[in-house]
Order: C-alpha cells, then sequence, then structure tokens
C-alpha cells in the first residue's frame, strides 16, 4: 500500500483533495472504476484501539461478546482504492502501528485472529491539523513517501482567492438555476472575512449571503443580486480587515471588475481551466 500524508489548519481543504485524488486515479486509470473511497474519521478511536481493529480490520466471530458472525473491515471494503483517514494524529500509537505494518507488509488479521492471513492492495491518504514530527510516531511518518502542505487562505494569492470564491458561488448559482450578481465590495468582504476558518469559512459565509440573496430575488427567476447593505456586519468588517494589507489588497484590486456575475456551470468550468 501507498501512502500520501496531507498536513494544514482546518478547513484548508484536505478532504476536498484527497476526494480529488480518489477522482483523479479513476479518470487515469489507475484503479478500477468500481474502486471505492473510504473515509474514517480517527477521533472515534482515540481512546479505543480494539474498536479501530474490528473497523478497520474486521473480526471473527466470537473475538468479543458481540462478534455473533464474521465480519469484514472498512480496508477490505477500500481494497484497490482509496482510505481516507482523517485527524490521522488523534490514532494512539497502538493504531499507527497496526497501519505502518499494514503499509509494509500488504497483510492483516482481522480481530480474533492470529495469522496475518488478509491481503489488501489500498492507496493510504491521511490527514492532520497537527505537526506530523510531534503529533505521529516518526516510525508512521517515514512510511509515508509523499507529504503535502495545504497553505491557509490568507497564504494564497489573490488570483487563487479569487478562483475559489468564483467556484463556491458557481456551486451556488447551480443549486439555485440562478445567475449571481455582486459588486467588487462585496467580493472584498467575503474575502476579507475569512479570520479562522480558511476555505471551509469561506464557503459558509457564501452559502449564507447567497440564501439571503435568493430569498431576495424570489421574484426573478434568472438572477439574484447578493447586496453590500444586506450583508451580515461580520462579513462587511471583511473590507477594513482586508485594507490592513494594501499590498494584497492592491493585487486583488487588479483582477477585479466593477461588477462579477457567475452563471450555473461556472464552477465546473472553472475547475477544468484549473486542470489544464
Amino acid at each position: 500500500p501507498s501512502g500520501v500524508l496531507l498536513e494544514g489548519p482546518p478547513g484548508t481543504g484536505k478532504t476536498l483533495l484527497a476526494n480529488t485524488m480518489y477522482d483523479y486515479a479513476l479518470h487515469q486509470g489507475v484503479i478500477e472504476s468500481n474502486s471505492r473511497f473510504v473515509s474514517v474519521n480517527c477521533s472515534e478511536y482515540a481512546n479505543n484501539p480494539e474498536l479501530l481493529t474490528s473497523n478497520l480490520f474486521g473480526h471473527v466471530k466470537g473475538a468479543y461478546t458481540s462478534a455473533e458472525e464474521d465480519q469484514d473491515g472498512l480496508i477490505s471494503l477500500a481494497n484497490g482504492g482509496v482510505l481516507f483517514l482523517d485527524e490521522v494524529h488523534r490514532l494512539p500509537p497502538e493504531g499507527q502501528e497496526m497501519i505502518f505494518y499494514f503499509m509494509d507488509h500488504g497483510t492483516y488479521n482481522r480481530l480474533g485472529e492470529t495469522a496475518k492471513t488478509h491481503h489488501a492492495d489500498v492507496r493510504l491518504v491521511c490527514a492532520t491539523t497537527e505537526d506530523p514530527e510531534s503529533s505521529l510516531l516518526q516510525t508512521f511518518v517515514r512510511r509515508i513517501p509523499i507529504m503535502i502542505k495545504m497553505p491557509s487562505f490568507g497564504q494564497r494569492s489573490a488570483r487563487e482567492q479569487l478562483q475559489l470564491l468564483r467556484q463556491l458561488l458557481g456551486i451556488e448559482a447551480n443549486r439555485t438555476e440562478k445567475d449571481i450578481k455582486l459588486s467588487e465590495d462585496v467580493v472584498k468582504a467575503l474575502l476579507g472575512s475569512v479570520t479562522f476558518g480558511n476555505v471551509g469559512q469561506l464557503k459558509s459565509n457564501i452559502q449564507l449571503v447567497c440564501a439571503q440573496a435568493f430569498l431576495n430575488s424570489m421574484q426573478d427567476e434568472n438572477e439574484m443580486e447578493i447586496e453590500f447593505d444586506s450583508l451580515p456586519q461580520n462579513i462587511k468588517d471583511g473590507i477594513p480587515r482586508l485594507a490592513n494589507n494594501r499590498t494584497e489588497l492592491s493585487k486583488l484590486s487588479r483582477l477585479l471588475e466593477p461588477m462579477m456575475v457567475v452563471h450555473p456551470n461556472d464552477a465546473s468550468k472553472i475547475q477544468s481551466e484549473s486542470d489544464s
């Protein structure tokens, strides 16, 4: 089994990237079309390595009191595909050891078995919000050949921030089947409103203002406008926050037009352009 470790603050798009890697592998024929993307939140197993063993590797009948029949685990389900271990730093050392043994040998035993007789070919994608050097066993980290550090929203270029904004607006345009209009000030307010939650916070703010704009445009079947005066105060405050960094504000202003219009299906077009 091969492995990738994604490192970055919450909301930087680690789960999105993991899903995109899976989609790309499918598209390129690296994995079979019936292969699965299986996601596990490791925080559920922080204090229960036995439950981790059972859910990941499966168990045999009688392995514990309520184990009334043999059961395959998530690794068997992900065989040939991708297993996404989110918040991998929450795994106890015993759990990390189980995972890196599987990475080394490609074999495992179900809970209650003694011989490692099962084989699986799984591509592991792990994600952490912590420093891997201090939060994970070094024996685990050394077995992961690819490490990707995800930048926070503020570390991205003005062009990237604007592209993310347009893509998220495109999703809402598809959902409502309406064009979305917003002024330069609304764009600046939305981008400046991201203070702690990165792309995840931007997505939530966009969903909020688009929901309000949709209600305000019920009479218009084709278009809705996000008006600056209708923005919540915490989003309006994004403009003075953005103005504190004059260099970035200047770069952004050069990319903006007085009015932005995002059409349904723009999200897929932007994704295609960024892939090329």
